[in-house]
């Protein structure tokens, strides 16, 4: 079975690590396309040329408009179809994606059509409700759904809530919910060395007088909830605490003022630009990882990815409503409402004063992410669709 893979976002290494296992089944012979450069993370990143075990192949790309995701398209197709032969087509673009309408006409111009499988992170409706009558974008995914979901066979689902909204745009095939990525426990996973890192970014030096840590890592964005948790942080019963912001984005300024205006400098750390290899520790380093995402008219949260990092580093998670979190953290955790800065501090609260239930809860989440979200189950989730789809196809 050829299996052709195509992903924007697998020019990053690591999002290639369950490519390494699906390689690996019996009877897969897999490539990944992806473009030669692509903007990941507000940074131009050039493509990973894999970790071994498949192909890998670059195509220049372009784009309809600038740092759009569902807007470019790959040069140089026709000759990858040639070359691949696939028996599976599988696109890791949304099915409105400019490059998901290229990638199934080539498909269906081969002499034996492949199964096509597409990949969405989809949980909200689209075009966006929030969209302006007589914005073209309405028009355009209208038009390139139309084109593309009456030929996908099978859909993978990053979110539960994806199948209700394509039932409503008439899709018919099957739906499966599987993560597009799993958690490398080669690299994410319980460490001893929480001291030292404490003592290297300044956080404490493993006394039993360090403060209780609670951390957030990813985005500083206003959606991603920030000044709900400060506000939740101010409040807390225990002031012996601390709050670890890791990550960088145009929200930094606003968080750090309200957590200045709340007299909160001393202990409201700010760390960015950390090496990817660093994050870990980090993240072990942290007594309980919040998550308060907020949805907007325009985002949902449709993952939360440092989740599943944070429970295979063996740390407590506690997350927002909004979006697939509450899906994500599954029995593993504890969830607050979102926007509630209350409702966060009462959790915070409880998680920093039962020391028994922060046991349960780490065990509860390395057996979670053990069980559905490492990249060996990931691959292994998504080549049993394979399976499914290829055993329930017509013969032509």
């Amino acid at each position: 079975m050829r299996v052709l893979i195509v992903s924007h976002s697998s020019v990053v290494d690591v999002y290639q690590d369950k490519l390494r296992y699906i390689a690996r089944t019996p009877g897969v012979e897999l490539t990944l396309l992806v473009p030669e450069d692509f903007n990941e993370g507000g940074r131009s990143v050039e493509a990973f040329h894999g970790h071994g075990g498949y192909d890998v192949i670059a195509r220049p790309q372009r784009s309809l408009w600038k740092n759009r995701l569902n807007a470019f398209t790959f040069r140089g197709l026709a000759s990858v179809f040639r070359t691949v032969k696939p028996d599976i087509v599988h696109i890791e673009e949304e099915p409105e994606s400019l490059a998901t309408v290229q990638l199934i006409r080539h498909a269906l111009r081969m002499k034996k059509r492949p199964l096509i499988v597409d990949f969405t992170w989809r949980n909200m409706e689209v075009p966006l409700v929030s969209m302006r009558k007589y914005d073209p974008r309405r028009a355009l995914y209208m038009l390139t759904q139309g084109m593309t979901l009456p030929h996908i066979d099978g859909i993978i689902a990053g979110s539960v809530e994806s199948e209700g909204y394509l039932r409503r745009l008439d899709y018919n095939g099957p739906v499966r919910v599987i993560p597009q990525y799993g958690v490398a426990t080669e690299r994410y996973h319980p460490r001893n060395d929480r001291t030292a890192v404490r003592e290297q970014y300044g956080l404490g030096n493993g006394s039993d007088a360090d403060p209780f840590t609670i951390g957030f890592v990813g985005r500083v964005l206003k959606m991603k909830g920030l000044d709900v948790l400060i506000d939740a942080f101010a409040a807390l019963d225990n002031h012996n605490t601390q709050l670890v912001i890791l990550g960088s984005g145009d929200y930094v300024s606003n968080v750090r003022d309200r957590a200045d205006a709340l007299g909160l400098r001393e202990r409201v750390h700010f760390i960015s630009g950390v090496p990817a290899a660093e994050v870990p520790p980090l993240l072990s380093a942290m007594d309980v990882v919040c998550v308060p995402s907020l949805t907007t008219d325009t985002w949902r949260e449709q993952f939360g990815r440092v989740i599943v990092e944070a429970m295979a580093c063996g740390v407590p998670v506690i997350g927002s409503t909004s979006g697939e979190i509450p899906h994500v953290v599954g029995e593993a955790g504890l969830i607050a409402e979102e926007g509630n800065a209350a409702a966060w501090k009462d959790v915070l609260n409880r998680v920093m004063s039962d020391a028994a239930l922060r046991d349960v809860m780490r065990a509860s989440g390395l057996h979670h992410v053990a069980t559905n979200y490492t990249n060996e189950r990931i691959a292994a989730q998504i080549t049993d669709f394979y399976a499914d789809l290829t055993a329930a196809r017509k013969p032509e």
